[in-house]
């Protein structure tokens, strides 16, 4: 019996994924629209630029395919049919990003984009890049089958722009498996491990560094542009995306505090904490957020010295800017506007 999810919810995932759920669902020979309705859902909506389809609606219709298709295993096969249009502008700036490091760092920048209710975050230490993926609510769980699925199509458009040498060590899924695991190892060529304490994808170091050949760094920066504006404007019924809104629009970022924030949302500050705590994130990780997208937005102006830039993002001393800027684009303001800009 598929377990149906009713929780209060206001997270969304991008139409073109639920295409893709579609076309696999059509695959075994069902019948996609029939499904998507149950749920309420026209999918010829779903080709409509910027749709977007309810999280706890998702979830339903994977649930309902997987137990139509009789086919645990039916998360590799959408991972097969992954394209990078799937992925709509985010699908675009990854398969021209330099290098598997730096599409790792996109998705996790612009991971609202895929699916606003998930949080998407790198963990890096001397042996090896862990992406994590978590819901960003307790309301309800994203379907076993629906991490699954993502997970796989990441693995599998990072293979196709990376160099010979990529190599994923493991993967890890939260939720129980008892049947058998080698059509995951074989797809993923690592162990793959089940009841653990996290969803993620571990990269080996080595590969991730490998220039990709069709890498394009002035189309990522349009498109980057493109999505930071979208996701600025999108979900403003969200606090958290006033909340970035609000910064973004500020010329520096300097001194804004939380009371601000809170005053010109008419809020109180607990409400403020409360809220951004529902929806999964806090004003510390908002501004960081917001630090990071203004950074990249000024670090290539050579008229604004590195210094300026500091006082701009609301940083004290210059090496803390150094620290975050390195933890967001893995080197160094200096490093990177010499790369990027001449």
């Amino acid at each position: 019996m598929t377990m149906i999810y009713s929780a209060p919810h206001n997270h969304s995932t991008i139409g073109s994924w639920a295409s893709l759920i579609a076309k696999t669902i059509n695959s075994y020979g069902l019948d996609s629209h029939a499904i998507f309705k149950r749920e309420g859902v026209n999918l010829d909506s779903l080709k409509d630029n910027n749709a977007r389809i309810d999280n706890v609606k998702m979830n339903n219709i994977w649930l309902q395919a997987q137990e139509l298709s009789n086919d645990p295993y039916i998360s590799l096969g959408l991972a097969n049919c992954m394209e990078p249009c799937v992925l709509d502008a985010l699908g675009i700036s990854l398969s021209v990003s330099q290098h598997v490091y730096d599409a790792l760092k996109r998705i996790t920048r612009f991971s609202d984009y895929l699916n606003d209710g998930m949080n998407i975050f790198l963990n890096e230490n001397k042996d090896d890049i862990a992406l994590l993926f978590e819901t960003k609510t307790q309301a309800y769980e994203m379907a076993s089958v629906n991490t699954e699925a993502t997970c796989s199509a990441i693995f599998n458009l990072l293979k196709k722009i990376s160099g010979k040498y990529f190599k994923v060590k493991a993967i890890h899924f939260r939720h129980a498996f008892n049947l058998d695991i080698n059509p995951y190892e074989e797809f993923y060529n690592c162990p793959v491990y089940f009841s653990s304490k996290s969803d993620q994808i571990i990269f080996e170091h080595k590969g991730v560094l490998d220039e990709n050949c069709f890498s394009n760094s002035s189309l990522t920066r349009k498109v980057d542009e493109w999505l930071d504006e979208y996701l600025i404007n999108h979900g403003n019924n969200l606090t958290s995306n006033k909340v970035k809104s609000y910064l973004l629009k500020q010329h520096q970022l300097e001194n804004i505090e939380q009371q601000e924030v809170a005053e010109y949302l008419n809020i109180s500050i607990r409400m403020l904490q409360r809220k951004l705590k529902e929806e999964g994130t806090s004003y510390t990780k908002l501004l960081d957020e917001c630090r990071q997208k203004m950074a990249y937005k000024f670090i290539r102006d050579e008229n604004i010295s590195l210094a300026q830039l500091t006082s701009i993002l609301g940083f004290a001393e210059q090496t803390n800017f150094t620290r975050a800027f390195k933890r967001w684009s893995g080197t160094t303001p200096h490093q990177y506007r010499t790369h990027k800009v001449h």
